[in-house]
């Protein structure tokens, strides 16, 4: 039913060995660093300003990146709560303020770091440990931002303001502005920025028969703009007795625009092709949100610390797809959706962390009451309204203890219990859910330089709200119906990390092996005869392997020259719920490939670099669709950047200018179910993006 010419035995496509000969040597360099590091004492790595002084920093983000493994973070969102996660947990924080997390969701700490001055910033470090009294679970690296006292009366501003070109589009502007000022004990901060985020994408794409004749010929532009407009504020206060106060509060008004122009062509005799229907796509996303947080910390007699967040957040969303066409000089509706959905989240959390000898003991509560209400209609044809309500509570008990000098150990219990309220038109559904989430984690320090981490623990996930209700998906041409019956996905999780830092601020290089136990798995089911949607569709596995090279250029003369490479495969499997065989997750991939470089040019003010990324192909597949995603190397940007003086840079970056053919799909779709086998065409995409190029100015003052 496929052509399998150029798949692999895992059923993706091939990989071309000689697309690996960069990994391979980047791992001799690893291998020649590493025997070449020394021990030195590294449990907690500081950086402090003398030693970012030689970077010229401006912002937060400017000193991360110059940390060895800090390109990695940055990568990560900044190592923020920037997921679809509900509540606050203990988990996917890398990166603390003051030993902090930021009292936010949607204002999280990864939009937080470039509006935070170099100037503000005391030091950097890197916590290796288990971060005992940080209310924080994380597996790998905390970075722990340590802003300067504001004893002193003080204030500074910064503004970064650029403009993107694309050829075939109208300029856009950017601008960040920010204002922070420190009064005493008081210190408060505002910003404002602009965004546009322009985009433009070519698609050419092949039509073909079932018998993969081709059949039709289609040019595909789309042209992306949005208009994003971003307010900020905080205010942070510490009381005579050590107390604590910080709030933090964010508003947003978004609009996104795609139109999309496809000229479809027949394909004749000889491949001669002849225009017979133009396809106008308008696509609108409208929202606005905000949110206001906080967190407070004190003192509680002789028993420990108390650390209180809290967030309430609101968000309005309208998104319209109007389809036209356009043949013989008139216009024709071909279809149009409508999907309106608010979103509302409320969170309280609170932990107490006691300390006594070699053990330390965290212990608190969090509650997160969740809603969503949903309409959806297909060419004004009301086809699904939900209403969803989602109350959360946790309670948890974290132990962590110092075994050795070498080896340290911590143990938690969470206990999770939430009830899920549905009114799907009228019809009412309501489910409670209860889970007990244990968690183990060993560190033992080899030396001064090398630690190993053994992790096991159990993860369950959080539903999507919005795949109870139906919405439309446009590149699949289908509709995702909602399923009222969706459960959270429980997994265990086996881990065993290594990580070796080398001598003189060198670098470092980490591994992980991870295994994963999944029941309950979430992916596309059958619903009705030939309709999906998302479901549980059993058991899963899946196994991944993850290695992180950051080095620098030290042993050649070069230390300000940072190189960062990371590698990581992957295996899964899973039961096709249409077909019945067995099949990797969706939307998995066996490789990938990120690789970033940055280089300060010594006793210069010129820096340089760039970051690129290479994944293996993916199999998607849904009730009446089978896609295989062929990818390309992906540089996604270089830069080159001059400080005119200490509180000036201009930076100028390119993006997707080597992606000219970027990636390609290989759609079959089916009449009806999958398992019966009837093709209904084929197609073959080929995705461009047009390279953008960004210059900016930015100035501290």
């Amino acid at each position: 039913m496929h052509d399998h010419s150029n798949i692999s035995p895992a059923g993706f496509p091939h990989i071309n060995s000689g697309s690996w000969i960069l990994w391979v040597l980047i791992l001799c360099v690893s291998i020649v660093t590493s025997v070449a590091a020394q021990e030195q004492d590294q449990s907690t790595v500081i950086y402090d300003m003398a030693y970012f002084s030689q970077y010229s920093p401006v912002t937060l983000t400017d000193m991360i990146r110059n940390i060895p493994g800090g390109a990695s973070i940055l990568g990560r969102r900044g190592g923020s709560q920037g997921n679809n996660n509900r509540g606050f947990g203990s988990s996917d924080v890398q990166v603390l303020i003051d030993g902090r997390r930021m009292s936010g969701k949607v204002n999280n700490m990864s939009t937080a770091l470039a509006r935070i001055q170099a100037a503000q910033v005391e030091r950097i470090e890197l916590i290796r440990g288990n971060a005992e009294g940080l209310d924080i679970r994380n597996e790998g690296i905390i970075y722990n931002v340590i802003l300067q006292e504001g004893a002193n009366d003080s204030s500074s501003s910064f503004l970064d303001v650029g403009v993107t070109e694309i050829d075939g589009m109208s300029m856009e502007p950017k601008i960040l502005a920010s204002y922070n000022d420190s009064r005493g004990l008081l210190d408060y901060g505002l910003s404002y920025q602009y965004d546009t985020r322009p985009r433009l994408r070519n698609v050419d794409e092949d039509v073909l028969d079932p018998d993969r004749t081709p059949s039709q010929f289609r040019a595909l532009v789309t042209e992306e703009n949005e208009a994003n407009h971003i307010y900020t504020g905080t205010l942070g206060y510490e009381f005579q007795n050590g107390t604590r106060l910080r709030l933090n509060a964010f508003y947003s008004d978004n609009e996104k625009t795609e139109d999309r122009l496809e000229d479809q062509f027949l394909v004749g005799s000889g491949a001669a092709q002849d225009s017979f229907v133009i396809e106008d796509g308008d696509f609108s996303f409208e929202n606005q949100e905000f949110e206001i947080g906080g967190d407070l910390e004190f003192e509680v007699g002789n028993i420990g610390r108390l650390k209180t967040l809290f967030v309430v957040n609101r968000t309005e969303n309208r998104d319209e797809i109007i389809q036209d066409t356009l043949a013989n000089g008139a216009s024709t509706r071909l279809f149009s959706s409508t999907a309106d959905y608010d979103e509302g989240e409320t969170i309280v959390r609170s932990a107490m962390t006691s300390s006594f000898g070699r053990h330390t003991l965290e212990y608190g509560a969090e509650a997160a009451f969740n809603t969503l209400d949903r309409t959806f209609a297909f060419n004004n044809d009301l086809r699904g309204r939900a209403i969803v309500e989602e109350d959360r509570y946790e309670v948890f008990v974290t132990h962590s203890i110092l075994l050795t000098d070498k080896l340290s150990l911590q143990s938690a219990l969470t206990g999770e219990f939430s009830t899920i309220f549905q009114d799907r038109e009228g019809e009412t559904n309501e489910r409670s859910f209860r889970y007990l989430k244990p968690r183990i984690e060993l560190r033992y320090d080899l030396t001064a330089s090398d630690q190993f981490r053994l992790l096991t623990e159990r993860t369950v996930s959080q539903l999507n709200l919005n795949d109870f209700v139906a919405s439309r998906n446009i590149e699949d041409d289908i509709i995702n119906f909602g399923n009222p019956d969706l459960e959270p996905e429980s997994t265990w999780s086996y881990s065993l990390g290594y990580e070796r830092r080398f001598a003189n601020d060198g670098g470092s290089v980490e591994f992980k092996a991870l295994y994963e136990n999944i029941s309950d798995h979430i992916g596309k089911i059958l619903i009705g005869i030939d309709d999906s949607g998302v479901g549980n569709i059993g058991s899963a596995w899946k196994k991944s392997l993850e290695a992180d090279l950051n080095t620098r250029f030290g042993f050649i003369g070069f230390p300000s020259a940072v190189l960062t490479v990371s590698y990581t495969y992957e295996d899964s499997e899973t039961t096709d719920p249409f077909t019945g065989a067995k099949r990797p997750s969706r939307n998995s991939t066996p490789h990938y490939v990120r690789v970033s470089f940055r280089h300060d040019l010594e006793n210069t003010n010129f820096a340089y670099g760039f970051s690129a990324h290479r994944r293996s192909g993916r199999l998607r597949q849904d009730v009446s669709l089978y896609e295989i995603t062929d990818y390309e190397i992906h540089l996604s940007s270089a830069f080159a950047e001059y400080n005119v003086s200490s509180d000036i840079r201009v930076r100028f970056e390119a993006a997707h200018f080597l992606n000219e053919d970027g990636r390609t799909f290989d759609k079959t779709f089916y009449d009806g179910n999958i398992a019966d086998g009837v093709i209904r065409r084929i197609d073959i995409q080929d995705n461009r993006v047009i390279p953008d190029f960004v210059l900016s100015l930015q100035a501290t003052f």
